[in-house]
This record gives C-alpha cells, sequence and structure tokens, in this order.
C-alpha cells in the first residue's frame, strides 16, 4: 500500500472514496469508539441521553462494518434517526455547558459526539467515515496526544479487513495515558446500573476486538425510534434487549447442563423466594460477590483486559444477581415483583445457558496453544472448584432445582481442559509503544 497521509485532505479523501463501504464503516467505527468516552462530560440528565445516543450510533456504525448485515440500508432510518438524536441531545447538553465540565472537555465531548453521529451512517457516505474516523484528531490541542492517536490512525489504514474487524481499538496496547482518566469515568458511569450492563459487555468487546454477537447486535440496531426517546429512554432500551435476549435463547440448542424453565413452576418457587427476602438478597448478593472477585482476579494475573471468548457471557452474570437482589429489596406491590423477578430469573437462565453452550462448543475443539502460561495459571485459581461450586449451588438455588453432577457440567470440564492445555509460545519481542 502507498503511504497516505491521512492529515491532507486532497492524499485522503480520494483514498476513503476508493475503499469498500465496509471498510469505510469499520475505520469510522473505530474512530467513534476511540473518543465516545469524551461524551460523559456533560451533566445529568443531558449526559445520560447523549451517552446512549452515541452508543447507539457506534452501534450502527460496527454493524454496518461486520459483514453480517445482509442489506446496510434496512437500517437507514435508524441510522439517520441515530444522528439525529445526537444532534438534539448536543444541542440540549450545549445549554448547560460548563457547569459541571471545564470548556476544553465540552469541546472535546461536542466534537466528539458529532463524529460519532456521523459514523452511524458512513456506508451510505464516504465524507462521514472520514469524519468519525478523524474524530480522535479533532479537537485535541495537546501536539503530544494528537501524535499519539495519529499513530493509532496511521496504523488502521495499513490493517486489511479482517484485523480491522477482530483487532483491539487501541492495536493490543494500554489506553493512551491522555484518554485514561475519560475511559475510567466512562465505565465507571455504564457500570453503575443494570440498565447499561449490554452496553458495558459490548464496548468492553468491541475496543478489544472479541465482539461476536453480531445478530444480537442487529435486533439491538432495529429497536423502535420511539424506544430510545424520552428521559426514560435508558431504562427503555435496557427492557427491549432484555426481551430480545430472552427470545433469542429460544433459538439455540439448549444444554443439559441447565434447566428449562417451566412458566407455573417457576412462578411457585418465585413465591417462595419472595418468602425470604432477606436471605434471598444475601444469596443473590453473595453470589455476585464472588463472580466479580474471580473475574477481577483473572483480569490481574492473565494481565488481560477481557475474557476469554468462552467466558464472554459469565461477565453478565454478576449483574443479574444484583437485579435479582434489587428486585427482592424493592417496595413494590407483590404481583408487580413476583412478575418482575420471574423475568429476573429467566434472564439469569437464559445467560447461564448461553455460557454453558458456549463453554460446549469450546470444548469440542482444542485449548491447547490458546492461552499463555500465566492465563492458564490465572484461569485455574480464579475459576476453579470454589468458584464453579458456588456458582453451582448459586444457579440451582434461583432455578428451584437441586444441584447435580450435570450441572455446569461445561464450566467444570473446560476449568479442567485448561489444567492440562498446552500454552501458547510467549511472544519473543513486545511491539513499540506509542504511548504519549
Amino acid at each position: 500500500m502507498s503511504w497516505v497521509d491521512i492529515r491532507n485532505p486532497e492524499q485522503a479523501k480520494p483514498w476513503f472514496a476508493e475503499q469498500t463501504p465496509e471498510r469505510q464503516c469499520l475505520m469510522a467505527s473505530r474512530g467513534a469508539l476511540r473518543v465516545i468516552v469524551a461524551t460523559c462530560a456533560f451533566s445529568n440528565p443531558q449526559r445520560k441521553m447523549l451517552m446512549l445516543a452515541c452508543l447507539r450510533a457506534a452501534l450502527i456504525s460496527s454493524v454496518f462494518g461486520s459483514k453480517n448485515l445482509p442489506d446496510p440500508s434496512s437500517i437507514r432510518r435508524e441510522a439517520e434517526a441515530a444522528r439525529a438524536a445526537i444532534e438534539l441531545a448536543v444541542s440540549n447538553a450545549g445549554r448547560v455547558a460548563g457547569h459541571h465540565s471545564s470548556p476544553s472537555e465540552y469541546i472535546v465531548a461536542i466534537g466528539a459526539a458529532k463524529a460519532i453521529g456521523a459514523s452511524a451512517i458512513a456506508v451510505f457516505s464516504p465524507d462521514d467515515a472520514r469524519l468519525a474516523f478523524w474524530a480522535p484528531l479533532n479537537g485535541i490541542d495537546s501536539e503530544a496526544i494528537y501524535d499519539t492517536v495519529f499513530s493509532f490512525c496511521r496504523e488502521d489504514i495499513a490493517q486489511g479487513e479482517g484485523d480491522l474487524r477482530n483487532s483491539p481499538i487501541w492495536n493490543g496496547r494500554n489506553v493512551p495515558s491522555s484518554f485514561a482518566q475519560r475511559t475510567q469515568d466512562w465505565l465507571s458511569h455504564i457500570d453503575n446500573h443494570t440498565d447499561w450492563s449490554f452496553w458495558h459487555r459490548w464496548y468492553k468487546q468491541m475496543t478489544n476486538g472479541t465482539f461476536q454477537e453480531w445478530d444480537l447486535a442487529i435486533e439491538v440496531a432495529k429497536i423502535p425510534d420511539e424506544v430510545w426517546e424520552g428521559e426514560d429512554a435508558v431504562a427503555k432500551v435496557a427492557e427491549a434487549i432484555r426481551e430480545i435476549e430472552a427470545r433469542r435463547a429460544e433459538y439455540f440448542r439448549h444444554p443439559d447442563s441447565v434447566p428449562e424453565l417451566k412458566q407455573k413452576k417457576l412462578l411457585d418457587h418465585v413465591r417462595r423466594l419472595l418468602e425470604s427476602p432477606d436471605m434471598t438478597a444475601l444469596a443473590a448478593e453473595g453470589a455476585a460477590d464472588i463472580l466479580e472477585r474471580a473475574i477481577a482476579q483473572y483480569l490481574k494475573e492473565a494481565l488481560a483486559n477481557c475474557l476469554p471468548d468462552a467466558l464472554a457471557h459469565l461477565e453478565g452474570v454478576p449483574s443479574l444477581f444484583r437485579r435479582i437482589a434489587t428486585t427482592v429489596k424493592s417496595a413494590e406491590r407483590a404481583d408487580a415483583k413476583e412478575a418482575k423477578l420471574a423475568a429476573d430469573v429467566e434472564a439469569l437462565n437464559a445467560k447461564i445457558a448461553r455460557l454453558e453452550a458456549d463453554l460446549r462448543d469450546a470444548r469440542a475443539k482444542t485449548v491447547h496453544g490458546l492461552f499463555t502460561q500465566s492465563a492458564l495459571k490465572a484461569a485455574g485459581t480464579a475459576f476453579g472448584a470454589g468458584l464453579v461450586g458456588s456458582l453451582g449451588l448459586a444457579v440451582s438455588h434461583f432455578f428451584g432445582e437441586w444441584p447435580s453432577d450435570l450441572t455446569l457440567e461445561n464450566f467444570r470440564g473446560w476449568t479442567s481442559d485448561l489444567g492440562t492445555a498446552e500454552p501458547k509460545p510467549e511472544a519473543a519481542t513486545l511491539p513499540p509503544s506509542y504511548e504519549a
């Protein structure tokens, strides 16, 4: 590939126009994901509306670039609506700009949001793809930060579509120091409520290059416009996503190691759980605590920034346990609480079934050479007998089943397989750092 100076419009514009629509969207999506963390600079409620609109737009651009969308025009209306929602949110946020954020942060956030809006319709316009791709370079007043981010944009141009689709947005290196605090603030904001749980998982997996649930992403992109509107939009979208996930859970081969819930039996069991609300909440919170500690321990000891693909669904399980505890402790009417808890248990069952199905599929393939020695050791420590046993007892309790030797069979088997797996060869050298 000949050298292209992306900072020179005379070179960049014709180069972008020659790329496939999928490649344009991949690059736009990566640009959007790099700067989306800047959009939490505003105060609530403006912040949550702007963040949701930006997440929708970034999701749409990633779907366009995934090659899983047979007809891009099928979500053109949604893409245009996402961009319009960002413009409205930016306008509303602008009225209170500077109240809770510095002027420079506000300027960067506005530029980032507009570029993310452009990414949503990048498939229809190379000009919009360029704007989104250039987003990390817009509003940067530090030459050192500019050069750091530019280095990653330049690397994107040199990569093929497959690599762009599956590589981390920071190309396997740490988040640049200039983005670290914004990223921490962003993750803290979307991790403090279960209504953001899908977006937390999607963002982390997209930035790590490990996201694979494209059929789910397409369905989320097609959620009707009215659901994304109003002050309660975050809750409405979260509920719509839960319904999509529950519906999708019905269309895959349910693993034998997870019981299928029968509605009448489930409602009877939910009533029994609510007869002991304190112990039920403690059981759910305890399971969440154990899982969160194990996940954090693995990430630290494995020197990894995400779980293995086979355990991707495990990341969403603690938030489901916490949702169960919240429901149990709520002051809602008995009938409303029963219905909500039944839905929570069904969501937990679907998540555990997906986890076991992924682990079942992973066990059918070799695990040799997939993980470093440190990752294998960390997995054995964090996801050992204590964790699997505790999780097995917890899910059986909430599913109304007595644990058996079939419970979490694939989780137990997969961790055992890792115990005898051959590590992958360690890299001889590390890639150069572009950290500012």
